[in-house]
Order: structure tokens, then sequence, then C-alpha cells
């Protein structure tokens, strides 16, 4: 199940990338085609991983209570991991909503004043706090053995992401003011 989950992980964190950077060209005015094919493709990823993460927490929940033992304190990591995880859904859920085109032809938004450039950029953060906590778990899961050279690149490329897809919320937030 975890070896599903990597894959999933992998998948989710390719789709994401590629629609952050399509969208975020997109928000600053350049034209992509496959910004849809990516979402969507992203979405199935998630929901997959959030099922089957589910279902990897409640049988962990299920041995702790087993055992009698949960060690809540030195767990902390375990349970920030879970909820970072499930804290997402809700800025992601906004995030749906705000950019969803109910034509092809047309590229459509809802209002998009401070609240949801706040949550925009909340919904940055819970994912770069998860991604972050979630760096040495997916490299051991795939293996690597120098997960610290690893980790480090991998967390300064995401970083980089995460700021360039900040800008471009924060300058469509500017040029949707504007108007």
């Amino acid at each position: 199940m975890r070896r599903i989950n990597m894959f999933l992980v992998l998948g989710m964190l390719v789709c994401f990338i590629a629609h952050g950077v399509m969208g975020a060209m997109k928000l600053m005015g350049a034209d992509t085609t496959a910004l849809k094919a990516a979402a969507w493709a992203g979405v199935v990823f998630i929901v997959l991983h959030v099922v089957l993460t589910s279902i990897m927490t409640i049988r962990t929940l299920y041995a702790v209570k087993r055992s009698g033992a949960g060690y809540f304190r030195n767990n902390l990591l375990f349970w920030a991991r879970r909820i970072s995880g499930f804290a997402i859904l809700i800025p992601l859920a906004v995030h749906l909503t705000v950019f969803h085109s109910g034509n092809n032809a047309a590229f459509r938004l809802q209002s998009f004043d401070t609240p949801v450039l706040i949550l925009h950029i909340l919904l940055i953060l819970a994912i770069a706090f998860h991604v972050f906590t979630n760096i040495k778990p997916m490299l051991i899961s795939m293996g690597v053995r120098d997960r610290k050279a690893f980790s480090a690149d991998i967390l300064f490329a995401l970083s980089v992401i995460m700021l360039v897809f900040t800008a471009a919320f924060s300058v469509y937030y500017a040029r949707w003011a504007s108007y």
C-alpha cells in the first residue's frame, strides 16, 4: 500500500508542478493549453492519495488502540503530516470553485478579492508544509540512499516553485483589483 502511495505522490507532484507553472503563466497573461488536463489528473491523484492515507491512518489508530500505547507526544511529526494533509483540502476546495471554467472555450473566474488571495496563499503554505514534512518518508519509500543531498535539492526547487506560485497569485490579484 505504501508503494502505491509513493507512485500516487510522485504523480501528484508532477501534476502539481505542471499545473502550477502553466497556471502561473496563465495568471500572468500567457496562454497555456494543457492546464485543465494537468489539473484534473492532479485531482484524481489527490483523491486516491487521501483515500489511501486515510486507510493507513485508520489502521494505525486501530493498532495504537489495540496495543494500548499511543505515544502521542513521540509521534507529533506523524500527526502533523496527517493533519496538514487534511488542512490542504479546505483551501483546495476554494481553489477548485474559484478557478472553474464552465465553458471549454472561455476561462472565467468568480471574484478574486482579498480573502480569496489569502486562502490561495494559505493553500500554498499548507502544501509547502505538507510536502516539506513528507520529503524524508517519500525518499525512504523510493529507496534513495543519500536522502540529505536529495532533500536539500528538492526543498530548494520546491521553494522556488512555491514562490513563483505566490507571485502569480499576487500579480493576478493586483490586476483583478485594478479593474
